[in-house]
């Protein structure tokens, strides 16, 4: 409880009577300041790195070429085709615009 006031404090929020109120005001200020989105970011990128260490290196190379990649080997691709697809997407939504 002291720590979670801490950390009201530590972000100028205010520190709140309960638990319940100190973890409300430091989840949406994380919200507000786009830490949630960040972490869910990284969530996502790690679990599509151990999709694509997953994969065999022909499907690999693939996606490389595909997403114009240049590949070297499995850990470089995967690294490579992270980020390639942060910035443009994944070479499947690449091939298949949405249908509007």
């Amino acid at each position: 409880a002291a720590e979670l006031k801490d950390m009201c404090t530590n972000k100028g929020l205010k520190a709140g009577v309960g638990k319940e109120d100190r973890v409300e005001r430091l989840l949406e200020e994380a919200r507000r300041d786009g830490e949630v989105d960040k972490v869910l970011a990284n969530l996502a990128r790690s679990s599509r790195g151990e999709e694509l260490l997953a994969m065999e290196s022909a499907e690999l190379k693939k996606l490389c070429d595909k997403a114009c990649v240049d590949a070297l080997v499995t850990e470089v691709m995967v690294e490579r085709l992270l980020c390639h697809e942060a910035e443009h997407g994944t070479a499947k939504e690449i091939a298949e615009p949405a249908a509007k």
